[in-house]
């Protein structure tokens, strides 16, 4: 969620906008602002008006129109506003009709809505390779529409014509494993993301002792994990997506330092029991890596892990008794954290304290200072 110091910029903007009514930054960044803390319809009158103003201030300038349509589109994909991404990629090739790669990326945004349209998708895709036919980018691309509407065959042939024109496309390569697990299977994008690992693989690269193929599995089930949890929040509309976000930034946050801090080769997210064994050390290192950190922190990093292991035992990948004892114990650690978070702002700002000492002092508040000694000497093994 934005600090005091958003609040501030934000205020800065609006005196811009007042002084420079033309200056479409100042009202796309304010925008983005407002649809952040969700404040949605003011936020999306503003995106509207700072879109017009762009276009009508760079319609000779395509270049540096393209520049900034790219920044202020890639913000709003990371603001879950895909539907926005799309409505101003549509607006955009109607204003360069000949550009093959605005109708590609309209395709990308509008399949990244849970309800997207896929026959407009299929239609844009086709527009852009009525423009440029032998880009192979666009050809892969049509092949993921296609994917996504079910058609397992049409799919495949696209993803090998791309790899024809260009045998090193790396989104071709992975694709047409998809494509070819999805038949095989016959499932749908969204069961192929929370597929079973494969375990007998990660095994085999274990026992081969290939760590670093085993950690791109592990990343690559993790990250589709997270893309399921993502896309069924979206699809349920339960939260709006400011709100989404405030549940996916503090997920990300504490599964990205566990991943870095569990000891172990195969580290997947369904594995609760190594999470469980590690909560209080990674729940600690978490606190202490924040210059300060607060008891809501805390309590929305709690939250939001228990809303993702409520997600993956809907999907059948964490046993129930398993999910019930690891949120269980979530709650129980952050609670007990919660309480001592007071203390440890005051020692992790006492400017008379000497370094060394203030981190042994809150080691012992948080009861880490064995663990903490035990994880040092591994790190230096």
């Amino acid at each position: 969620m934005p600090g005091p110091d958003a609040e501030e910029v934000d205020h800065e903007l609006g005196k811009i906008i007042q002084h420079c009514p033309k200056f479409y930054s100042a009202y796309f960044q304010r925008g983005e602002y407002m649809l952040r803390i969700g404040s949605t319809e003011h936020g999306e009158k503003l995106m509207d008006r700072a879109f017009e103003l762009m276009a009508d201030i760079l319609i000779e300038e395509e270049k540096e129109f393209e520049q900034e349509l790219y920044h202020r589109i890639e913000n709003l994909e990371k603001l879950l506003r895909c539907d926005l991404a799309a409505k101003y990629m549509e607006k955009t090739t109607r204003l360069f009709p000949e550009t093959a790669e605005y109708y590609d990326d309209l395709t990308f945004y509008i399949l990244q809505q849970p309800e997207g349209n896929k026959g407009q998708a299929m239609r844009m895709q086709e527009k852009a390779l009525e423009i440029d036919p032998d880009n192979d980018n666009f050809i892969n691309n049509l092949g993921w529409v296609h994917l996504m509407m079910g058609n397992y065959r049409d799919a495949e042939e696209s993803f090998q014509k791309a790899l024809e024109f260009n045998i090193d496309n790396p989104g071709a390569l992975k694709n047409a494993d998809t494509a070819e697990y999805m038949h095989k299977h016959k499932l749908n994008y969204f069961e192929y993301l929370v597929r079973p690992a494969d375990m007998e693989e990660i095994d085999t690269h274990m026992q081969n002792v290939d760590f670093e193929e085993v950690a791109r599995l592990c990343g690559e089930y993790n990250a589709d994990r997270l893309d399921a949890f993502k896309f069924l929040c979206l699809q349920k509309k339960t939260l709006p997506p400011h709100e989404i976000l405030d549940v996916l930034q503090p997920l990300n946050a504490f599964l990205n330092l566990s991943a870095r801090l569990i000891d172990e080769q195969v580290f997947l997210y369904e594995k609760i029991d190594l999470l469980y064994d590690n909560f209080e050390f990674i729940l600690y290192q978490f606190i202490i890596a924040g210059e300060f950190i607060e008891v809501p922190m805390l309590e929305h990093t709690a939250h939001s892990l228990s809303l993702f292991y409520d997600f993956l035992n809907e999907v059948k990948l964490a046993p129930q008794t398993q999910r019930r004892r690891f949120i269980e114990h979530i709650r129980s650690v952050t609670g007990d954290f919660s309480r001592k978070i007071d203390e440890y702002n005051r020692l992790r700002h006492d400017i008379e304290l000497p370094e060394k000492e203030k981190e042994e002092a809150i080691a012992e508040l948080f009861g880490m200072q064995y663990a903490r000694e035990e994880k040092e000497e591994q790190w230096e093994t």
